[in-house]
């Protein structure tokens, strides 16, 4: 009896084998060219940004002018005795200077995050375009597993 499940174990294996190799043989992997890849943007969230600006910008200062006055030692006209006194003015008008000033400002500007989920890959295989959807960028070329004439990307 023991020689009788040897041979049914060796015969059904042998078929579920011979069906695996059988399978096998149509399916196979291979290389498709690629023939477009556009990324697939989600945007996630939005978030506030805040930064300073600073710039620099000319002011003009006014430094006003003076007046100094003096007065004389008093003068005696000696043929009239009259006593003449004077005062000397001087004025100095005013003046502007020019200097830079730092100005700065806060400024909060909302940034949109975005990243890319997938890819839409056009491939051609043996002259026929099939479109799938990636998670990488596949480049110039594309593993394709092919089982019975059926193509689909081999990841």
């Amino acid at each position: 009896m023991k020689h009788t499940h040897r041979i049914a174990v060796a015969i059904l294996g042998a078929l579920v084998t011979g069906s695996a190799f059988a399978r096998y043989a149509d399916s196979y992997f291979d290389y498709a060219q690629v023939l477009s890849v556009k990324p697939i943007v989600a945007s996630e969230s939005s978030r506030p940004v805040t930064r300073e600006e600073c710039w620099s910008e000319p002011v003009d200062k006014y430094h006003p002018g003076m007046t100094a006055e003096r007065q004389l030692p008093p003068e005696v006209d000696e043929s009239t005795g009259a006593v003449t006194t004077r005062t000397v003015s001087i004025t100095k008008d005013g003046y502007y200077t020019r200097d830079e000033a730092e100005r700065c400002r806060t400024r909060t500007d909302v940034q949109q995050q975005q990243s890319v989920v997938a890819f839409d890959v056009v491939y051609s295989y043996h002259n026929q375009a099939y479109h799938d959807r990636i998670a990488h960028d596949p480049g110039t070329r594309l593993r394709v597993h092919v089982d019975d004439g059926y193509v689909e990307v081999a990841e």
